[in-house]
């Protein structure tokens, strides 16, 4: 088995009521159940909005951002494990938030010898 970031983009949840919140969450939980099942699940977690971009000749350069407006935010991410990117695709394909503009960037871990 391969290691794979699944990278989460977009998706805002500001216009979302409580219920729709809650139900959104549960979606998410059940997604992690399923892969904990196959133990394919090995860790994830939401980002909170806002940060700080670090650019330039060591780091100089410090600015807010990224912005939440835009649908290229990354909101999180997973780290998985399945035979080969088509899997990893496969597993992807039950992100909870298609439906809300976002996406999934799928990455395969470099493995580094030690």
């Amino acid at each position: 088995m391969e290691k794979f970031m699944l990278i989460f983009h977009g998706g805002q949840y500001n216009d979302l009521s409580p219920e729709e919140m809650q139900g959104k969450m549960g979606q998410w939980f059940a997604w992690i159940e399923k892969l904990n099942k196959t133990q394919q699940y090995l860790s994830g977690e939401p980002l909170l909005p806002g940060g700080k971009d670090v650019k330039g000749p060591n780091g100089k350069t410090v600015t807010d951002g990224p912005y939440t407006e835009g649908n290229e935010v990354v909101g999180g991410y997973f780290l998985i494990t399945a035979k080969d990117y088509d899997e990893a695709v496969t597993i992807s394909k039950d992100y909870p938030d298609y439906d809300m503009g976002g996406y999934v960037q799928v990455r395969q871990v470099m493995k580094m010898d030690e």
